[in-house]
């Protein structure tokens, strides 16, 4: 999926095509705004760009090799985190020091296949405390040919020096027209009855999870 195949956030694709055409992408982004809006795609868009095998300049063909392995989170230089339940029965999932410091030593090493190492910690907010100080050494002093992306629904939560360390890019609320074209897009596969498509809209407050 290429940015312009993602429905809405039109300045944040702007923002980062812009910095991927005049090489200028930062080290480390913060993408935040409510839940179900985009983030998360556009993030994985980003990584697609920075290492797609193509002549597109400031996109991804989403056909070569590099672009399909990070679809499909196979590619050695990408890196997605997200939180987990300590126990299955656990009320609450985190980001833990562990994952951290796994991903740490993973991005100690020059990029295996790609251009460049890209790491993606969704749900940023909910890395424990020394979770969130042992990253934010990895913001300080950042290692070469690596971009890190931290997604927050709860920006509130972070610590405000990791904040300080990334470009911060605000994702808004989708309007009830790019609701309605992703849940006409997906009204197969989610089982979604076509008669319910405007409540579901309406009912959005421009979340495609809530719509969902």
């Amino acid at each position: 999926m290429a940015f312009d195949k993602i429905f809405g956030q039109e300045k944040p694709k702007q923002i980062i095509k812009n910095a991927l055409q005049n090489s200028s992408v930062a080290h480390a982004y913060l993408f935040y705004g409510q839940e179900s809006i985009g983030k998360r795609k556009i993030a994985i868009e980003l990584a697609k760009a920075l290492n797609c095998t193509s002549t597109i300049e400031g996109d991804a063909c989403d056909k070569c090799s590099s672009c399909r392995k990070i679809t499909n989170r196979t590619h050695p230089d990408f890196f997605f985190i997200e939180p987990v339940k300590s126990t299955p029965t656990a009320r609450e999932a985190a980001i833990k020091i562990e994952a951290i410091r796994e991903l740490q030593r993973k991005l100690s090493f020059h990029p295996y296949e790609g251009k460049v190492k890209v790491a993606v910690i969704d749900d940023a907010d909910l890395m424990n405390i020394q979770a969130a100080n042992s990253f934010l050494k990895t913001l300080e002093e950042p290692p070469s040919a690596t971009v890190m992306i931290l997604i927050s629904s709860h920006p509130f939560k972070l610590l405000p020096t990791l904040i300080s360390r990334c470009q911060t890019i605000q994702f808004q609320a989708l309007s009830h027209e790019n609701i309605k074209k992703i849940l006409e897009e997906t009204r197969v596969e989610e089982g979604i009855e076509e008669n319910t498509l405007d409540f579901r809209t309406l009912r959005s407050r421009g979340s495609v999870s809530k719509a969902m």
